[in-house]
Parts: C-alpha cells; sequence; structure tokens
C-alpha cells in the first residue's frame, strides 16, 4: 500500500484529535472539580457569615429587649404580680425569648412568664449562678434548668439608683423546643443534604438538624477548633461522623458562638458527572464535523503535490509534449477566509449582546428597565423565593421639571439612580418603571430589612446635595410579597397603595404596605 501525503495528514490529525480530547477532558475534569469544591467551600462560608450576622443581629435586639424593660423591673422589683405583667408583655413583644423570669440578688425566683412553677424557690443552676457572679451582661453556655429543659439563660443585670445590685432580668431559649436559633437555621438554602450547626465557646452543640445531638460536645471537629480559637472561614474535613465535608464557619462575636455550613463532598461533586457528560455531546458534533472536514480538505491540501509528483513521474527532459497541470496555491486565501468569518462571528455576537443589553436597561439612568422586571418576576416565582420590594417616587418632581427644564430633571433622575445603586449595592436589583417612578427588589429579604433600606435611602436623598443645587426628597412604600395569598399585580398595587400613603402624610416618607 503507497502511504500518499493525504493518509500521513489524516493519520497526523486523529492522533492529534485523540490527544487533544484526552488532555482536554482530563483538564476539564481537574479545573470543573476543583471549581465546584472552591465554589461550595465560597458558598458554606458566606452563608455561614451571613446566619452569624443574623444571629449577632437577632442576640443584639435580645438584649436591648431586656435594656429597655430594666427601669420598669427595678420600679416594680418588690411587686411579682406586676413584674409578671411586665415579663408577659415582653415576652409578646420579644418574640424570640422562650420565657422570661426576674431573680433576685439571693437566687429567689420572683416572677416568670409564662409560670413555670419556680417563682418563690432558690434558684442555683449554673447560668443563674454564672450571672449573679459576674452582675453583667451575659450569654451563658447550655445547661440543664430545674425544670429539666436544656436551654441558654441571656442575662443582664438591675441595679437601683444608688447602685445596688438587685438581681437580673433574664431571658431563656429553649433549645431542644422551638427558638428562633431554629427558625433561622433550620432549612440550608442547598438542598442537596447540606445543613447548618451551631456551637458555643466550647464545642457543645446548640443546634443540630438532628435535635438528639443537640448538647453533644464535638470540639474533635477541626472546624469547631478554629472557632473556639474565635476563626472563621471555610475547609475541606472529616467531620466527628467521619464523613467527608466542604464547611463554611462564621464565629459570633455577641455569643463566643459559631455558625457551621456543610455541604457533602460527594453532593459537591454530583454536577461533575452530567457537566463531563454534556461536555463529551456538545464536543462530538465538532470532532465529527472537524473530522469530515479534514476528510475532505485534506484532498486539496495534498493535490497540489499530488499533480506536481505525477507530471515529474510521467515526463522526462525532453518530452516537451506532457503539459504541466496547473497547480493551487489556495493556502494564505483559506487563511484570510476563516480569521474573516471569524472576525464577523465575533462582531455579531458583540453587537447581538449589545443589542439584549439595551433591551433590560433604562438609556438615562443605566438601571433595569419595565421588561427585565418582568423577567426577574418570573424568575423569582419559578423558584418560589420569598422577596420585598421598595417604591420610590421623587417629591414635586414635575416642579423640578417646570423650573429648571428637563434636562435637569434628568440629571436629578440618575442621582437618584447613582444613589439607589450605592445604598442597595449586593443586596438589591434597582429598576427604573418610567418617569420618576423608580423599584428596588430585595430577594430573599423580608420587609423589615426592606424598610431599613428605604429608610436609609431617602435621608441618604434628604442629605445629599442634588446637581440641581436644591434639596429633594422621596416617598417610598415597602412590602413584603406574600406567595400563597396574592398575585403580582396585586403585590404591586398594594405598594403602590403604600406609597400614596406616604404622599398623602406628607411625603419625605416610607410607609409598610397594608
Amino acid at each position: 500500500m503507497i502511504k500518499t501525503l493525504r493518509f500521513w495528514i489524516l493519520t497526523l490529525i486523529s492522533f492529534s484529535l485523540i490527544a487533544i480530547l484526552i488532555s482536554s477532558f482530563f483538564s476539564s475534569y481537574i479545573v470543573t472539580k476543583k471549581s465546584l469544591i472552591e465554589n461550595s467551600l465560597k458558598q458554606n462560608e458566606v452563608y455561614s457569615l451571613k446566619l452569624a450576622q443574623l444571629t449577632q443581629e437577632v442576640f443584639a435586639s435580645m438584649q436591648a429587649n431586656l435594656e429597655a424593660r430594666k427601669p420598669d423591673v427595678i420600679e416594680h422589683i418588690d411587686n411579682p404580680v406586676e413584674l409578671t405583667k411586665i415579663l408577659d408583655q415582653l415576652l409578646i413583644s420579644g418574640k424570640n425569648f422562650n420565657s422570661l423570669s426576674v431573680i433576685g440578688s439571693d437566687a429567689v425566683a420572683i416572677a416568670t412568664s409564662p409560670n413555670i412553677g419556680i417563682a418563690g424557690n432558690k434558684i442555683e443552676s449554673p447560668g443563674v449562678l454564672e450571672a449573679l457572679r459576674k452582675k453583667s451582661n451575659i450569654i451563658s453556655s447550655p445547661y440543664r434548668a430545674v425544670t429539666g429543659r436544656l436551654l441558654i439563660l441571656v442575662s443582664t443585670p438591675l441595679f437601683d439608683d444608688k447602685n445596688k445590685y438587685l438581681g437580673m432580668l433574664n431571658g431563656t431559649i429553649y433549645l431542644e423546643e422551638e427558638n428562633f436559633i431554629k427558625d433561622i437555621l433550620a432549612k440550608h438554602f442547598s438542598e442537596d443534604g447540606s445543613y447548618v450547626f451551631v456551637v458555643d465557646k466550647e464545642g457543645t452543640l446548640i443546634y443540630h438538624p438532628d435535635i438528639k445531638r443537640i448538647g453533644e460536645n464535638v470540639r474533635e471537629n477541626k472546624v469547631v477548633q478554629d472557632l473556639m480559637k474565635k476563626q472563621s472561614g471555610a475547609k475541606e474535613i472529616f467531620n466527628t461522623q467521619g464523613q467527608h465535608v466542604l464547611a463554611g464557619f462564621s464565629f459570633i462575636e455577641a455569643s463566643d458562638w459559631g455558625v457551621v455550613s456543610q455541604t457533602p463532598y460527594k453532593s459537591s461533586l454530583n454536577p461533575l458527572s452530567g457537566i463531563m457528560q454534556k461536555m463529551f455531546f456538545y464536543t462530538m458534533p465538532f470532532v465529527i464535523v472537524f473530522y469530515l472536514l479534514a476528510f475532505l480538505l485534506s484532498e486539496k491540501l495534498a493535490a497540489p503535490l499530488k499533480n506536481l509528483a505525477l507530471y515529474t513521474m510521467n515526463s522526462n527532459v525532453n518530452d516537451q509534449s506532457y503539459e504541466k497541470p496547473k497547480i493551487s496555491t489556495w493556502y494564505f486565501e483559506a487563511k484570510q477566509l476563516s480569521e474573516t468569518i471569524e472576525s464577523y462571528r465575533k462582531k455579531q455576537e458583540e453587537t447581538l449582546a449589545d443589542f439584549k443589553h439595551q433591551s433590560l436597561t433604562d438609556s438615562l439612568t443605566g438601571l433595569r428597565n419595565r421588561r427585565y422586571l418582568e423577567l426577574l418576576f418570573a424568575d423569582l416565582l419559578e423558584q418560589n423565593k420569598l422577596f420585598s420590594m421598595i417604591m420610590i417616587d421623587i417629591d414635586h418632581f414635575k416642579k423640578v421639571n417646570d423650573e429648571f427644564g428637563h434636562h435637569a430633571g434628568d440629571d436629578v433622575l440618575k442621582f437618584l439612580a447613582n444613589r439607589m445603586v450605592s445604598i442597595s449595592i449586593d443586596k438589591g436589583i434597582c429598576i427604573r418603571l418610567g418617569g420618576e417612578e423608580f423599584l428596588i427588589v430585595l430577594p430573599d429579604a423580608p420587609i423589615q430589612e426592606a424598610y431599613l433600606m428605604a429608610e436609609k435611602l431617602r435621608t441618604d436623598i434628604e442629605m445629599s446635595m442634588p446637581p440641581i443645587k436644591r434639596k429633594i426628597t422621596i416617598s417610598s412604600g415597602v412590602g413584603e410579597y406574600d406567595l400563597k395569598e396574592e398575585t403580582l399585580s396585586d403585590f404591586m398595587h398594594r405598594v403602590d397603595e403604600a406609597l400614596y400613603d406616604a404622599k398623602a402624610q406628607g411625603r419625605n416618607k416610607t410607609v409598610f404596605s397594608k
């Protein structure tokens, strides 16, 4: 068999193609695996930090609630009936406590809410003794109370106007029952076997999805050891159950607790096989097409040399009758054509991307537009996500246009848009509905967070100087979408009504939707 140039070209292409495929798939496998692990670690680290911040905010709120009622408690320290009323009110308003109590300096319980049968008894539980000893604000380690419950004590001391120590006002969290920790941490954002647990400064489980493990000490866990050193971060470890996990962890300064969000190692790599299969199926059509083209092009590539070889073989120096065939030198032209097509493709992609961006962006402010809002709502509903919304309107904007002109009005709109982006960065999606009406959509955010952001923006606008060099104000309505009870249209109308209420109340206000 005569091995022609075409044969060797096809052989070289075949071996090169196989080598490229093997090396590409192997390197893609390694890079994708590493990326999945790093992404899982980062997600868990960020998630644990978010939960730690939320837990710390709740503790600050709980301590503030206790501090706020201290004067009333001190005033009625000798009146158990009145103290019980105060504790009942605080229990309802505080929400995060399972029970409340006032204990005197002699460790005798003066009043409790609800009535758990310890009033009048001397309490010598570890948390109470620690609070009596320190006479300062404390968040205790978990312990078994006289009632048999595993709990944590949040305590603040009571001093009269002569700085005499009277006792303490306590709030308790029942770790083995419904409590705010469970409300915050019960459901992990990722449904792949991931879960969250909380440990105290001694490495004892304060919260765990498996309620039977609450109170267990897991200080052998390397992540827990880091938390006990007041460190935060992410690690790939084997936990105390021998499971290979990817864990993110954050330390809570307010309580010396640690929040750990972890994902099973195998779960984080579940997408890997699917990704590699997709790469294979996406690649093979191109490989087949490429090989067919190579088969055809190899003939054209070899043709000039083949024709020259036939010419030299079939002719001799003295034979002038054999005409030299026309040999095409097409390589340069083919190269130029390929470069031209590639350049055109890139230009078309850039044009398409630019058109898509323009279709979803408000040309004046650079914010997202109403069409993007429709796509965003559809996505949030499909994912069944909680979200809140702030609807914003510039007060007396018509006067701005009438007095300063529409060009100045446009500058004011752009000024507001920039402040919105600055205030809501990484938390909300800023949208211009049209005119002077704007929205901020906050996925996964409750209405309280939306209200705080709206107030922050309102205050910022009120205190800033816009391009027209005259103060402006805004009015806002805030609402949280009820996934089960209303349509998007009803929700938009409800928040719009809140905005109009803000206008009716004198403007420069933020109003909750009803």
